[in-house]
């Protein structure tokens, strides 16, 4: 293990983040760095800026995976490298919304004709 990953790793211990994102953060990291084959010590805002676009327009990644990325690396230049790096240098993809799937008045009576009632 490259003494940054563990550094990373006992920062994310330090702020008691769950082991779900310990694993994604690492995850997104070590992609990053296995793309440039060059550790991520030694990349700059270019080389983060081409990563997202490279997530975005040829692995076709969900903008929440983005969002991951983007995330797992403000953590890594914002808190374990120490970077005077502003927040607004990894931007937040909008994630589009979801509607709720919505009966037909059919749909509902279908379900009022089988489901018991409970009066």
């Amino acid at each position: 293990m490259t003494p940054l990953r563990q550094r990373m790793l006992d920062d994310m211990r330090l702020r008691n983040l769950s082991p779900e994102t310990q694993s994604n953060y690492v995850h997104y990291i070590a992609g990053y760095a296995k793309h440039f084959d060059c550790s991520p010590h030694h990349l700059g805002m270019e080389a983060i800026r081409e990563y997202q676009l490279y997530l975005i327009d040829e692995r076709k990644l969900s903008a929440q995976s983005v969002n991951g990325f983007n995330a797992a690396a403000r953590f890594l230049y914002i808190t374990t490298l120490e970077l005077p790096w502003s927040t607004s240098y990894f931007p937040h993809m909008h994630v589009p919304g979801r509607l709720p799937v919505v009966l037909s008045p059919t749909e509902v009576a279908i379900f009022s004709t089988v489901l018991p009632s409970s009066n």
